[in-house]
């Protein structure tokens, strides 16, 4: 005895060959007119059977006992193994032979999707008459070995599959051959097309077989036609706001243009998408009008209408209103209704049984609206937000306020009525971390604000999220790293945060060229979480042909299992000075300045520090600080400027040559911060404060106070890709004690760390340096005959002279501000447009006192004499500097360095010729000289050349660069 089926088929039973048999085969296939079997192929959707296999009773025979499965049998699966096969069915070698569970196990292999084709057959066994051989004749689907898609422009491969998998499209490579899905693909890429303007897109799915293989190549071809832009938008009906105003609102459609006065001058039209003018009708124009009162306001569905354009651009500017092609016309239909004003207000318990937990009056008094205020439903969205915050510190996570206008049309008013459901107050039963392999649990508990038994308060979880990313143990925790699973019978909360840790050890060659290292090769060693106890160790080299560097630090978090971190460093630093140098790196080219104001020198300092800090209060993130340090400093001048600046001011109680050695500075310098920066490399919000002051004189031989105060801001914008940061910092350094700062420590700006459109060190204000000389005039000498009867020329004696020589010694006061738009491009590649301006200027001008034994060398030869202090060029000191640009910013994970590239426009700069003041030679020798050379002879010939001489001072063309182009290996801030 057999029996056969097959998908979309009846089937009939063929007990045995007689004539019953044969008139009951021809009357089934006459009813039914339909073929034993048919074949399903690659490409066509494949429905299950509409009927079930029919089985026709057997033909009258003897009484026999009740028939068994001798085994079951799959035939035609190559991948599919057969205990899998065997694993979706139901029937098993040896139950009794039933019909109704064959037609199950058929049905349960079809609904696999596995098979093209499923074929049933039943045996009867040749050994054993009672027993049934039951065979699956089976198909399988072909697998899809590559998926091309041809003709994308707009879009690219990685946008479809993730599209494939936010949709959950299932269609993968090595995945089954399924028509369904294949047309499910299709019409999300036409979607996906549709959201980049090519709403006429049409997508062709086709396949080719490989040879030899069950297998097939998919292959989506696309047209995707004209891309539709957004054309004009016009309304109707509207009276309260202006066509421009209502446009500005929509900020998915509204073109992208100029605001000039009245009116705005396109420059490019955004591409039109559907879904986002829905966007835009909701959450634009209807939250504009609402915002202003206008509670009942209707924005009709649009009327859209797609129309060719070939406009040409605005006259000399083609780019500006350049359209062709397709574009999609919008006329949306608004009717405004009347404005209300703010009513009453009510806030009660959802519950009746339950009051609020809240005082009632608190709950009022935040509420942002008063009456008489027009009704606007912004306001009344971010009080239910802010309400939902207030609770959720309580542990009430499931709060949720219900809004309840009732309106008043006599008085145009809406009163309101807030339903608050607090639901129940949770608390925390278990936190646990998974994915801290070194890292221990004791490291990151510490800075968690939330511990077991607790009220759950969602404020509290966001920040010790904030805390943790601050350490920069981990990859960035974001809130859904954390599964929060809640009991709701018992009120409480189980936490699991899941960690990704950043490699503790990283070991890196780095070099590159920037404006204040030159070019330069470093090693550097770091362990951000030593032992997994959040230790720090770092040691790092630095080897350039301006700047040489060596650190090494440890700074231990948690002394003693409080929060107190602790640490010291261990440093040297070599700095060479060379103003020629540094133009020939900036400019490209060799330079030259004059030495008598070049400023050439170098600078070796060793030293160390110690210091610790403490947070104001339990998990605050503002931290009090206190560091000692001590170094020594010896300078070595090159050139005449350097030499005469350094050995001129009274730094030290050393004066000459000596004072450029053993520059010994021993400080305390107690620090307030308070930062709440999500990240170190590439924040996106948060902000911080920094303010130091460091008081030298606890020893050693310079006496000096800086004051330095330091904040950063930064705010996510446009759905938080993109980042607005602003910084500023300002510094105040003055000497005491009847010393003045060292030139080393004086204030300067330029450069890539603060105004980066000028030259590193370069913004300074300029002054001049009384300095003594002599010079010998020749005048001819008529009492003394040559041979030829002839007047000889003579010599005079010394004459001594007081020249100025102009100089760069800094500031004592400076101010930065650093604005910055940053815009992620793609991968580690960020771009920014930025604004700079700063200014540094002398504030105390007895700062650049002279020391006493330079004075007296001027002084016993000039007594009219009697400045104490450098003069200071008018027009350089707090002379404002402004540079705007644009950079681009490549973070490379490998060398960790950002790697920067920016151009800037100096707009506002120092253009002037500097003139040293007068030189005056009337010393006190004066007389006895014009008694020497003759007093008629003086007056005629000698007086005339200094006078000359005083004139003609010494000048400098000081022209700032308009334009700067640089390549840096540094951020701003």
């Amino acid at each position: 005895m057999t029996f056969a089926t097959a998908a979309n088929k009846n089937s009939c039973l063929l007990p045995g060959v007689n004539i019953t048999t044969l008139l009951s085969l021809v009357l089934c296939l006459f009813t039914l007119g339909l073929p034993l079997r048919a074949q399903i192929t690659p490409g066509a959707p494949v429905t299950p059977p509409e009927a079930e296999p029919q089985v026709s009773p057997p033909a009258a025979a003897p009484q026999q006992s009740a028939p068994t499965i001798l085994r079951i049998e799959f035939q035609g699966n190559r991948r599919i193994r057969t205990g899998t096969l065997q694993a979706r069915i139901f029937s098993r070698s040896g139950d009794p032979y039933n019909e109704d569970a064959l037609r199950r196990d058929f049905q349960a292999l079809w609904n696999t999707q596995y098979f093209e084709d499923v074929r049933l057959e039943v045996q009867d066994s040749a050994n054993s008459p009672n027993a049934k051989i039951v065979i699956f004749y089976v198909v399988e689907r072909p697998i899809i070995r590559r998926i091309e898609y041809h003709g994308i422009k707009s879009i690219t491969e990685s946008d479809i599959l993730d599209r494939f998998k936010d949709r959950k499209v299932g269609l993968s490579v090595e995945g089954q051959f399924d028509p369904t899905k294949i047309k499910k693909a299709e019409v999300v890429i036409k979607d996906l097309e549709s959201e980049h303007g090519h709403q006429f897109a049409v997508v062709k799915p086709t396949y080719e077989k490989i040879p030899s293989t069950n297998a097939v190549k998919l292959v989506f071809t696309i047209d995707e036609g004209p891309k539709v832009k957004v054309g004009t938008i016009t309304f109707q009906g509207n009276h309260a706001f202006s066509n421009r105003k209502i446009i500005r609102a929509m900020h998915n459609s509204r073109p992208i243009a100029v605001p000039v006065w009245l009116f705005d001058v396109p420059v490019m039209h955004k591409t039109f998408d559907r879904q986002k003018l829905n966007e835009d009708l909701e959450a634009g124009i209807r939250n504009l009008y609402q915002s202003a009162g206008y509670f009942k306001v209707v924005v009709k569905d649009p009327v859209l209408a797609t129309v060719d354009v070939n406009r040409e651009g605005l006259g000399p500017l083609p780019i500006i209103g350049h359209q062709h092609g397709k574009a999609t016309n919008i006329t949306i239909p608004i009717e405004e209704g009347e404005q209300y004003h703010m009513g009453r207000l009510v806030i009660r318990s959802a519950d009746p049984e339950k009051g609020l937990s809240l005082k009632r009056e608190y709950l009022e008094s935040v509420f942002p609206l008063h009456q008489g205020d027009l009704f606007d439903i912004s306001k009344i969205r971010k009080a239910i937000e802010n309400y939902n915050k207030l609770y959720g510190v309580y542990g009430y996570i499931d709060f949720t306020a219900v809004p309840l206008p009732d309106v008043n049309e006599n008085t145009k008013t809406i009163d309101l009525t807030l339903d608050f459901d607090e639901q129940k107050q949770y608390f925390v039963r278990r936190i646990d971390f998974s994915g801290n392999t070194t890292t221990r649990d004791k490291v990151i508990r510490r800075e968690l604000m939330l511990s077991e038994g607790d009220i759950f308060n969602n404020h509290a979880w966001e920040l010790s999220l904030l805390r943790l990313n601050q350490l920069d143990y981990f990859d960035k925790i974001k809130p859904e790293n954390a599964e929060i699973k809640r009991n709701t019978k018992n009120a409480t909360v189980d936490i699991l945060l899941k960690l990704k840790e950043k490699g503790k050890q990283s070991i890196s060659l780095t070099g590159g060229v920037s404006g204040l290292a030159g070019s330069f090769i470093g090693l550097s060693y770091q362990t951000n979480n030593f032992l997994g106890l959040g230790e720090t160790l770092t040691l790092s080299g630095q080897i350039g042909n301006i700047q040489k560097s060596a650190l090494f630090g440890f700074t231990e978090p948690y002394l003693f299992d409080r929060p107190i971190a602790t640490g010291f460093t261990v440093s040297y630093t070599s700095f060479n000075f060379n103003q020629s140098q540094q133009e020939s790196i900036l400019f490209g080219q060799k330079l030259q300045i004059n030495p008598s104001i070049e400023q050439d020198y170098t600078q070796n300092t060793i030293g160390g520090t110690i210091f610790a800090s403490y947070p104001l209060r339990k998990f605050s993130f503002a931290r009090l600080g206190l560091s000692y340090g001590y170094s020594r400093t010896d300078i070595t001048a090159y050139s005449t400027a350097s030499t005469d600046l350094f050995e001129v001011l009274n730094f030290q109680s050393l004066a000459g040559p000596s004072a450029l050695t053993g520059i010994v500075s021993s400080y305390l310098n107690p620090t307030l911060t308070y930062s709440t920066v999500n990240g170190q490399l590439n924040p996106t919000g948060g902000k911080s404060l920094f303010y130091s002051f460091k008081i030298e004189g606890l020893g050693g031989n310079v006496k000096a106070m800086t004051n330095v105060l330091e904040a950063k801001y930064f705010h996510p914008i446009n759905h938080k890709r993109n980042v607005l940061a602003f910084h500023f910092v300002g510094a105040f350094s003055t000497g005491y004690g009847n010393r003045v700062v060292p030139p080393f420590e004086r204030l300067f700006l330029g450069g890539e760390q603060d105004l980066r459109g000028f030259d590193i060190r370069t913004v300074t204000p300029i002054a001049f340096i009384p300095l003594v000389t002599s010079t010998s005039l020749t005048y001819l000498d008529p009492t003394h005959l040559d041979i030829a009867g002839n007047a000889t020329r003579r010599a005079t004696p010394a004459i001594p002279v007081l020249t100025f020589e102009p100089s760069f010694p800094g500031g004592d006061t400076s101010g930065v501000f650093n604005a910055e738009y940053r815009i992620p491009i793609v991968g580690p590649v960020t771009a920014a447009a930025f604004l700079d301006a700063g200014a540094v200027g002398i504030l105390r001008k007895d700062q650049l006192q002279l020391n006493g034994s330079g004075l007296a060398s001027i002084t016993s030869l000039f007594h009219d004499f009697t400045e104490n202090s450098l003069r200071i060029q008018p027009g350089t000191n707090f002379k404002p500097r402004a540079s705007a640009g644009i950079e681009f910013v490549v973070q490379l994970p490998i060398i960790n360095a950002p790697f920067r590239l920016y151009w800037a426009y100096n707009a506002d700069r120092l253009e002037q010729q500097i003139a040293a003041p007068i030189t005056t030679f009337r010393s006190i020798d004066y007389q006895s000289l014009r008694q020497s050379v003759g007093p008629s002879l003086w007056d005629s010939q000698i007086l005339p050349q200094l006078q000359n001489f005083q004139v003609n001072t010494q000048r400098i063309n000081f022209f700032e660069p308009k334009t700067t182009f640089r390549f840096t290996v540094s951020r701003t801030f």
